[in-house]
This record gives structure tokens, sequence and C-alpha cells, in this order.
């Protein structure tokens, strides 16, 4: 595996590290009622990590964006929402319908053969 490969990985990790994050952030900001409503998720750590999480992946999807082509990257980071997915079923206790596991198997089979052809 090569490092951009190996970068590409790490990308769709941060991408599904940054929407659990906010997910989390926003869920704890929504729970409580001290500030304005606009301002309190710019006081929630989980929030303020989520976003550093969004900035470190975008210098590092420009790095990979340097090495791979673009139509082969950018379907590869969509598994990150397999993995949002899972997550949220499996440790947020979210209802995941068959419909929903359906689109997300479709996403991987689809990034599947865009890989397989490259």
């Amino acid at each position: 595996m090569s490092v951009s490969q190996i970068f590409l990985v790490l990308a769709v990790g941060l991408a599904s590290l940054a929407q659990i994050l906010l997910k989390h952030g926003m869920t704890r900001t929504v729970e409580s009622r001290v500030g304005h409503a606009w301002l309190r998720p710019l006081r929630e750590p989980l929030v303020l990590a989520g976003m550093g999480t969004q900035v470190v992946l975008t210098c590092l999807w420009l790095v990979v964006l340097s090495h791979i082509d673009v139509s082969l990257a950018f379907p590869v980071l969509a598994l990150s929402y397999g993995v949002v997915v899972a997550y949220s079923a499996f440790s947020m206790g979210e209802a995941v319908g068959k419909r929903r596991w359906c689109g997300v198997a479709l996403i991987v089979v689809g990034v599947g053969v865009l890989a397989y052809a490259a």
C-alpha cells in the first residue's frame, strides 16, 4: 500500500471521526440551555474537536488529491458514510432500517467497483 493510499484511508477515518464528534457535541449542546443558542456549539469541546478534525482532514485531502485521481479518491471518501452509519447504529443506538443498510451496501459496492477498475 502506497503512502497516498494510506492517507486516503486515514481521510476516511478522519471524515468519520469529525461527523461523530460533531454529533456528540451537538447532542450535548442541545441538552445545555446555557447562553445564546447560536453560540452554544462554539463553546462545546466536542464540536470544536469535530471542527478541528475537519481542518486536519482538509489539509490531508489536499495531499491525497495531489497524488490520486479525484475520480477515485472522492468516491472512496464516501466509505465514511458506512462507518458513520455503523457507529450510529451500534454505539449510539440509532435505529437504522433495512433501506439505509442497503444504501450503505450500495456505496461500498460502488467504491469496490471503482477501486477494482483503477
